[in-house]
């Protein structure tokens, strides 16, 4: 073999050893997978970090819709709360977000009652080992949206029976007292002399279930007054009804001002004007109260009717000689309740229950005669139609003077949708 031929052979030999090219890939391979191993680790830093960003964001659009509801709630206007909002919102995300290099962009804005916040947040992180392969930071961002629903403006309307069944007395001893000493258990006003039983009640200290009501609205002007909230968003109207009806106090904040109208019973001088025509009366209350509002604004404010009421319909007092008037005398015609609900307005009803005077022929005669809705008597159908007009969560049957008194701010706290919040 000569030189040349023996050079070719150990070259050709030579490529075909491979016994050192495991070191080489190794090493090649391992700068590879230590590049990945960095990337993730970088990776991992860098979504720690968008979970803290994205944890800061939330709570900052969560406490700017706070503080806006809190100003709102406190009669101010849109434009303060949504700059309270926005100022809340970067105070706290600029304390909890610290850790990283971060920006927050947030909007509140309000759309009828609910105070809606949207923003986002970018941030940047360094690497360690990704700015090997030229990324030597890397972006984060994130998005989000918080909502406040703000009380509602609500106009309650009270609507107050004064008709004659409602001077009984207030207990069984007060019912008691005035038979013994007037021959009849009503306090019948028919006179301004100071002789008729309803002197003889006010002069006796007999307590009677027109004065307990009035009692109960005037513990709820107390309830009212105990709150700015309910300053702010609450006004409340005053009217009473027994032969015709009347509005005692306009709608306003001032719950003075229906304090100082209670209704006080008419006289009940002939058949006419001792009549409780509530069927009849009713429409005119359902057209006065009308449609409720959404609740956003005093322009558009939520409604509430509360009824206190012995729920007997009375045409005329001439039903004691004209026998064809009698079935008249009974419950309502609660179909005023679906007008209402139509109209979206909520209804409660405070049930003072008409006494069964058994013992009287014209309780017998007409009250006292077999129910129609599922009670022994027209009595115990007033409160099964009562309540299934307002619903039973909102529908009170007060028949001690304790429950009388509460049932006002009852129902209220129950049935209305403005909430106390601490």
């Amino acid at each position: 073999m000569n030189l040349r031929s023996s050079f070719i052979a150990t070259l050709a030999a030579f490529g075909r050893d491979r016994r050192g090219n495991i070191a080489i890939i190794f090493a090649l391979a391992g700068i590879v997978v230590l590049g990945f191993v960095g990337v993730a680790v970088d990776y991992s830093i860098a979504n720690k970090q968008r979970t803290k960003l994205q944890d800061a964001l939330d709570s900052a659009l969560l406490a700017g819709s706070t503080a806006g509801k809190q100003v709102l709630d406190s009669g101010s206007g849109q434009t303060a709360a949504i700059a309270a909002a926005n100022s809340a919102a970067a105070a706290f995300f600029a304390g909890n977000a610290s850790s990283v290099t971060s920006q927050l962009t947030a909007n509140y804005m309000m759309n009828g009652r609910t105070l809606t916040g949207t923003g986002s947040a970018t941030a940047t992180v360094n690497t360690a080992f990704a700015g090997i392969i030229g990324y030597p930071t890397l972006n984060l961002s994130v998005n989000s949206t918080a909502n406040a629903t703000t009380q509602p403006y609500l106009d309650v309307y009270l609507l107050i029976d004064i008709s004659s069944s409602m001077l009984l007395p207030a207990t069984q001893s007060g019912i008691t007292a005035m038979n013994n000493g007037t021959g009849c258990a009503l306090a019948c006003h028919e006179t301004t002399d100071g002789t008729d039983s309803y002197s003889y009640a006010l002069n006796n200290g007999i307590q009677l279930r027109y004065q307990v009501v009035n009692q109960g609205i005037q513990n709820l002007m107390n309830y009212l007054s105990s709150n700015s909230a309910f300053k702010t968003y609450v006004k409340v109207g005053l009217w009473s009804f027994d032969s015709s009806l009347k509005q005692m106090a306009p709608m306003s904040a001032s719950y003075a001002n229906v304090a100082n109208n209670f209704p006080a019973p008419g006289l009940a001088t002939n058949d006419a004007a001792a009549a409780t025509p509530f069927d009849s009366l009713i429409g005119d209350f359902v057209t006065t109260v009308g449609a409720a509002g959404n609740g956003s604004s005093p322009s558009s404010p939520q409604k509430m009717v509360i009824i206190a009421t012995d729920g007997v319909n009375d045409p005329t007092r001439a039903w004691t000689s004209d026998k064809s008037l009698r079935p008249q005398v009974r419950v309502f015609d609660t179909s005023f309740c679906t007008s209402f609900k139509n109209n979206g307005v909520t209804v409660a009803i405070i049930n003072t229950p008409y006494y069964p005077m058994t013992w009287d022929w014209g309780y017998n005669a007409t009250l006292g005669q077999p129910g129609s809705l599922g009670g022994a008597t027209r009595v115990d159908d007033i409160p099964i139609a009562l309540s299934a007009c307002a619903g039973s969560s909102n529908f009170i049957r007060a028949s001690d003077v304790a429950t009388i008194q509460s049932a006002f701010t009852t129902l209220f706290a129950k049935a209305s949708p403005v909430r106390l919040t601490n």
